[in-house]
């Protein structure tokens, strides 16, 4: 593996979200070091954003953008997917193989590995960005994706995680003793030009939710709020919802239950840029995270923010996370909402003190360097391809 040019390519199921945010920057971060990228991704799911970023993208990707079905669950669809993309990525040879997502990871270590086999000092590793840490053994879904993460163990180089939280959850439900990946905790980056103040338009809601429809965002208790502050203060706080996600049918039922609909609307999926004015305060009531960007997107606009204490978030917070709302906790998030209503200017203020916070603590160009150093390889990792390359196994598998 050169030292200076790297061939690298990133495996992602979907190309939406923070995972798909994350994977594009750190690639075009890497594309300006000189290294030579891929992007492996499904085809059945990109949406015309995400196309956007592709095609304003491909003409940098000098080792491509490869796409095949890939379901959200494992299916036996799957299998041929695979295959497919053994036989695209071999001729490549590429000297990195770095998983996103619980899918991603799978696909990344499986090339990888049969890559090594070959005699190709390709290197794997796993980035999971939530995935698969967010079930646990009390579901069979759980039991299924945790029991493939340990066989996976194994077969990954290093794991990159995204918040001391994330990295917790895996040494619990995986573990990080006995097998030697190496791993690092490298917290998500912003760009200079994402640090300034975004003015709200005239007419501005005084409540704002950005994020996916579901449950897990908590968007059920901000709405349970917003009704409870009308009904026992003289407040009557408008909020705008903007986003899709599977619950959205299901929210916007609460909200004509509730007889909410002259003051919370719904706004679909919007750029972060056109988001962030229709609110005054953003609010993001999440029940459970990883290190989620839309946090750090909106402290970095110097947002009043109003969030919980879950995941990688007190993290991002540092010193103020005695500000963080208690999650999945309704009287709480009422009372902060109602606090943050009264006390407008000091929220303003406490904003402008995280925006400071985090631009000596979350550049994109910290992150893009701490996660390519990671690529390296070990002198063990050396020893090791040397092994599988005397294996039984090795002599049965041919080049395409």
């Amino acid at each position: 593996m050169s030292a200076d040019t790297l061939k690298i390519i990133h495996c992602i199921r979907a190309p939406l979200g923070g995972a798909f945010r994350h994977l594009v920057d750190l690639a075009e971060e890497q594309i300006q070091m000189g290294h030579e990228l891929g992007i492996v991704c499904a085809s059945d799911h990109i949406s015309a954003t995400s196309q956007k970023q592709f095609d304003m993208l491909k003409p940098q990707l000098a080792l491509g953008l490869t796409t095949v079905p890939m379901a959200r669950a494992l299916a036996p669809k799957d299998l041929l997917s695979l295959y497919s993309l053994i036989k695209r990525i071999v001729p490549l040879q590429p000297d990195v193989l770095h998983g996103h997502g619980a899918k991603g990871g799978v696909w990344a270590r499986l090339i990888g590995s049969v890559l090594r086999l070959r005699r190709i000092p390709t290197r794997r590793i796993y980035s999971p960005h939530g995935g698969s840490l967010h079930y646990d053994f009390s579901s069979t879904t759980g039991k299924i994706y945790i029991s493939l993460e340990k066989l996976l163990r194994p077969f990954t180089d290093a794991l990159v995680f995204t918040s001391a939280f994330e990295k917790s959850a895996y040494h619990q439900k995986i573990g990080l003793k006995g097998i030697r990946p190496s791993h690092k905790i490298v917290h998500n980056g912003l760009r200079p030009a994402e640090f300034k103040e975004t003015p709200v338009k005239d007419g501005a809601a005084d409540l704002l939710f950005i994020g996916e429809l579901r449950t897990l965002k908590g968007v059920d208790l901000l709405i349970n709020s917003i009704e409870a502050l009308h009904q026992t203060t003289a407040q009557k706080p408008r909020l705008a919802i903007v986003g899709e996600g599977p619950d959205r049918t299901r929210f916007e039922q609460m909200v004509r239950e509730k007889n909410l609909e002259a003051y919370i609307s719904f706004h679909g999926f919007l750029p972060l840029q056109s988001a962030v004015q229709l609110g005054k305060t953003a609010v993001i009531p999440s029940r459970a995270e990883a290190l989620p960007y839309i946090v750090l997107e909106l402290l970095a606009a110097q947002k009043p923010l109003i969030t919980t204490n879950t995941g990688g978030i007190p993290e991002i917070y540092g010193e103020y996370k005695g500000t963080l709302v208690q999650p999945d906790n309704q009287q709480a998030l009422t009372h902060a909402l109602a606090h943050a209503l009264e006390n407008e200017q000091e929220q303003k203020q406490l904003s402008l003190k995280l925006q400071e916070h985090l631009k000596s603590s979350f550049t994109l160009s910290q992150m893009a360097q701490s996660i390519t150093e990671l690529y390296h390889p070990t002198q063990e990792a050396e020893k090791e391809l040397e092994s599988a390359s005397q294996s039984p196994l090795h002599s049965q598998i041919k080049p395409s």
